[in-house]
């Protein structure tokens, strides 16, 4: 009797991240249910929402078709625009070269892409369907419709691509305590959406108010709209959840006129807007290992992240090229849909969950440079010397953001070189003029190398 070759995957979740490995796994002949618990005209928004900013690194994951698609819908950012305080505007590239930018595109634009892609694809798509129990051994997936009956579905494989709400995930971890461990952590910064008539503005960059410990940020959209988000700190215990210091509509429209008189009349009653509603939490979802039996997490499910690198849509991407990749790489092998599937889901977990808990530690670092940094002349001739150094010597140096948002290099790899090239240049930095002495930081960066001295050894001496 024939070896029973893997047939079926389950995934749970329609969002952009379950339609692209919908996608994926349907091009290999594999037979795919997606299952939504919402239904199809879901998704226009509560008002807490801003542009998903897609790079290299996560549109390589995608087919080219859609990538085309992509960039006819999105907008390419190269730069940041930083408005300061005094009314100054400066501009930070992003990168070294035209390939280094940012796709920027509104969630729904994404998800109807994709979803639509998915569909082409020959993926089966079943709205209104929640997920409310798992069975990793089978496995399979128990769903109740709207009417309230429940059914059992099984495949080879089920993917958790339900966000960091997960079912999937909280079904597992309380099913399986002592095999799994999920952490769940609110940061104090919380965000809104604001509506700000900026379409006259330079389309090409990101804009960015940079305040101390809040931000404002304003991302272009094809139709000359901009969607702006205020990012700040919650107060603390209210019962009424608002940004610090700002509990009503008079003190939003005070606050937005004195930290940015540049737009603030261009904000059409921003204080009663944002009054309004509450501004929305923003949380960090960590999980090991991404997978239990033959049940696996992909995106958001494994790794919720805040959004100051802008990388979890892409993390989210490469999570599921990695999954697609490796059954591609596992099915020709004939064996027992069982046992690839298992394989699989444990290979999974070994690629992706470093990845993962590195980007949420570098995402969290990043609110300091966005909110902050960016203002502080040191931290920008730093940058600036950095940049230097790679167009000279790009094989001893690539900047931390080039090296998350450009390369394919794993992210818990990205921040472990950087980290120790970094430890170079503080020590070369220290004293010195950077502006005025740049070139010779330079050449003493090159020199060590040029010695063989690999970072390790230069800071132990």
């Amino acid at each position: 009797m024939p070896e029973l070759q893997m047939r079926s995957v389950v995934i749970i979740g329609a969002g952009p991240v379950g339609c692209a490995l919908a996608t994926l796994l349907c091009r290999q002949g594999l037979r795919v249910d997606v299952f939504e618990r919402g239904e199809e005209s879901d998704g226009t928004g509560s008002g807490h929402s801003f542009n998903l900013t897609l790079t290299s690194r996560g549109l390589d994951c995608l087919p080219r078709s859609v990538k085309r698609r992509l960039y006819l819908q999105g907008s390419v950012l190269a730069k940041r625009i930083i408005h300061h305080r005094d009314g100054a505007i400066s501009t930070q590239p992003y990168g070294t070269t035209d390939a280094h930018h940012l796709l920027s595109i509104p969630r729904r634009v994404l998800q109807d892409i994709l979803r639509d892609q998915a569909l082409r694809a020959g993926a089966r798509i079943h709205y209104g369907r929640a997920c409310i129990d798992v069975d990793t051994a089978r496995p399979a997936v128990l769903l109740r419709d709207a009417r309230g009956e429940t059914t059992w579905f099984t495949g080879d494989l089920v993917v958790g691509c339900d966000g960091a709400n997960s079912a999937v995930r909280e079904a597992v971890a309380a099913a399986h305590p002592a095999d799994i461990w999920v952490t769940s952590e609110t940061i104090s910064h919380g965000y809104a959406e604001i509506t700000m008539d900026y379409g006259d503005a330079d389309p090409t960059g990101m804009h960015l108010w940079p305040r101390g410990d809040h931000f404002l940020q304003a991302q272009p959209n094809r139709d000359q709209t901009f969607t702006t988000s205020l990012f700040k700190p919650l107060a603390g215990d209210a019962p009424h959840r608002y940004f610090s210091d700002l509990p009503s509509a008079d003190a939003i429209s005070s606050y937005c006129a004195t930290e940015f008189p540049d737009v603030f009349g261009r904000m059409v009653e921003v204080g009663t807007d944002l009054a309004a509603r509450d501004p929305g939490r923003l949380r960090i979802v960590t999980c090991a290992p991404y997978h239990h039996l033959r049940v696996v997490l992909v995106g958001d499910a494994a790794h919720a992240v805040v959004p100051f690198f802008g990388q979890g849509i892409n993390c989210s991407f490469e999570d599921a090229a990695t999954l697609s990749g490796l059954l591609g790489k596992f099915r020709p092998t004939s064996c027992d849909g069982r046992v690839v599937a298992a394989l699989v889901a444990e290979k999974y977990s070994q690629v992706r969950v470093k990845a993962g808990h590195a980007l949420a530690e570098l995402s969290l670092r990043n609110l300091d440079e966005l909110s902050d940094h960016v203002n502080n002349p040191r931290f920008l001739a730093r940058r600036a010397l950095e940049r230097r150094l790679h167009e000279l010597r790009p094989e001893l140096f690539t900047p931390l953001y080039q090296l998350v948002a450009f390369s394919h290099t794993p992210y818990d790899a990205a921040r472990r070189v950087h980290t120790e090239l970094s430890s170079v240049l503080d020590s070369l930095c220290r004293g010195r003029d950077l502006p005025r002495e740049q070139d010779a930081v330079i050449g003493d960066f090159v020199e060590l190398y040029s010695h063989g001295f690999a970072p390790e050894t230069v800071r132990t001496g």
